[in-house]
């Protein structure tokens, strides 16, 4: 495996080691604040997702990997785990009927679904979420909801037949991480710190794969290689490739490779292989928007609560009337991060009305919502042709005229179900975020059947290319709304566990 592999600052390890180590009622105050250190909020969310305090996933992009960018936000990564770092740990396979465009059908996927879980761990419960979207596991584990969250459930199953005639189906999040303890160690304590990164590591992160193939005799890990090119010859592919730390050139040879470095880096390397220089592709994206929004009742003493603070509910819209794909809504609970946000909003006046602030934070909850690329905006992605230093990938956002229509028919079926939910929307604080933002984005090398040119095959071959494949997003038909890791990691283990089929 060859990867660039940016870590953790060493002086930080030391802090979540020296957390891990320790109970939770014994944790230095001093330690935690420097855990959170950075990490922000306002009304359009988490500027910038810091792990432990720290910019790591985002170090060494623009030495190596730069990125012109216009109205598009998303970043390559460089991190040894990559986005695991910093992502949410929501685990939900696709639809069947929001994959019709794809060469494979969700029964491809369904063993491989059912792998992943195999190493990786799943807080979920059994429940009307199950019939649309399958658990792929038995070995699934409840998480406790918070209190905010217990309320909201009660009052949606008080009227559980009505939301449902009406294409609502909810249900409670599922989240890859260690509820309880077991041999791998401690399970869930309901610190509160998910946000800033979880210091006994329960969220599921590759680097914990990653250590296991490590034990393996015939695996290598090789770090600080950035690849830049491959070209095939015969019977192998030479990878072209420079050392992170000092740029010299370094090169490998392989029989077979399979790229996984996410859509953007991908793309990148296959542009380079295949010399094709401001030559626009088209990234599909799963347009990701925020709605905050306040419940008719409070819940008091919500910052000494013990919870976590990941997402907590799950609603699936189904209805004719917003479309004919699943849209994907996440409810957040309380976190000390809507504090930071609310007084960048209302400046000095949080102290002269904090108890009316105290209120509303009781019983506010933000929606995280994710529309299907049909209604979603596009990113046009080329490889710039200049040669004077390292070639930029240009992003460039496409607007599709039916998101904001859709987002705002989602509000309105929200508004008229008020009286169900018992919340109202805070629609002024509406945020639709820029093309890339939520990062579940892919397909500028889409699966086919009968590839042609910057398309793949269904084992993930570029058109042109027998012994290279490409095993993340970057080769997904279309991105639907529900969460794109586990269906990335379950293509990614078809393909590679179908070698007999391809093989040569």
């Amino acid at each position: 495996m060859l990867d660039a592999g940016v870590e953790l600052e060493p002086s930080r390890q030391i802090l979540v080691d020296q957390l891990k180590k320790q109970k939770f009622e014994n944790w230095d105050p001093n330690l935690i604040g420097q855990l959170k250190m950075n990490t922000d909020s306002d009304v359009s969310g988490i500027p910038m997702k810091y792990s432990y305090g720290s910019d790591f996933p985002f170090q060494g992009v623009n030495e190596f990997s730069p990125v012109k960018s216009e109205d598009v936000d998303c970043l390559p990564t460089f991190a040894k785990a990559g986005f695991s770092n910093i992502w949410g740990a929501n685990v939900l396979p696709y639809r069947a009927e929001d994959m019709l465009d794809w060469p494979i059908s969700n029964e491809d996927l369904t063993e491989h679904y059912q792998s992943v879980f195999e190493f990786m761990d799943l807080a979920a419960c059994e429940d009307d979420l199950n019939a649309l979207l399958p658990l792929h596991s038995k070995r699934f584990q409840p998480l406790r909801p918070c209190r905010q969250a217990k309320n909201f459930l009660n009052d949606l199953n008080l009227n559980k037949e009505k939301l449902n005639q009406r294409g609502i189906i909810f249900g409670q999040s599922r989240l890859a991480l260690r509820v309880q303890s077991n041999e791998k160690g401690t399970g869930c304590v309901y610190c509160g710190l998910c946000m800033y990164g979880c210091p006994y590591e329960l969220i599921y992160n590759t680097s914990s794969s990653l250590q296991q193939l490590m034990n393996q005799k015939n695996f290598h890990y090789l770090k600080n290689v950035v690849v830049e090119k491959l070209v095939e010859s015969g019977s192998q592919v030479l990878i072209l490739a420079e050392s992170r730390i000092d740029e010299s050139k370094q090169e490998f040879t392989a029989s077979r490779v399979y790229l996984a470095c996410g859509p953007l880096s991908t793309t990148r390397i296959l542009l380079e292989s295949m010399e094709q220089y401001d030559v626009p592709l088209t990234l599909k994206d799963s347009q990701y928007f925020l709605l905050p929004c306040i419940r008719y009742q409070g819940v008091e003493n919500l910052e000494n609560e013990r919870l976590h603070t990941l997402s907590q509910l799950y609603f699936e819209l189904l209805d004719s009337d917003l479309g004919e794909h699943l849209i994907h809504l996440q409810f957040y609970m309380y976190n000390d991060l809507y504090m930071k946000a609310i007084k960048k909003i209302i400046g000095s006046a949080y102290f002269v009305f904090r108890g009316l602030t105290n209120s509303i934070v009781s019983r506010l909850m933000v929606i995280q919502g994710y529309l299907h690329s049909q209604y979603s905006p596009t990113i046009t992605v080329s490889l710039e042709a200049g040669k004077n230093g390292k070639r930029k990938l240009v992003l460039k956002s496409n607007p599709n005229p039916r998101t904001r229509e859709l987002i705002q028919k989602i509000i309105k079926k929200l508004f008229e179900n008020r009286d169900s939910l018992k919340m109202i929307l805070i629609t002024p604080l509406l945020q639709i975020a820029k093309a890339g933002r939520g990062y579940h984005t892919g397909g500028s090398f889409p699966m086919s059947s009968n590839p042609s040119r910057f398309q793949s095959d269904r084992w993930g071959r570029p058109y042109g290319f027998q012994l290279v494949h490409a095993v993340d997003s970057t080769i997904f038909p279309s991105i639907p709304a529900t969460t794109i890791t586990l269906t990335a990691m379950a293509n990614a283990h078809r393909i590679a566990s179908n070698f007999d089929q391809y093989g040569r």
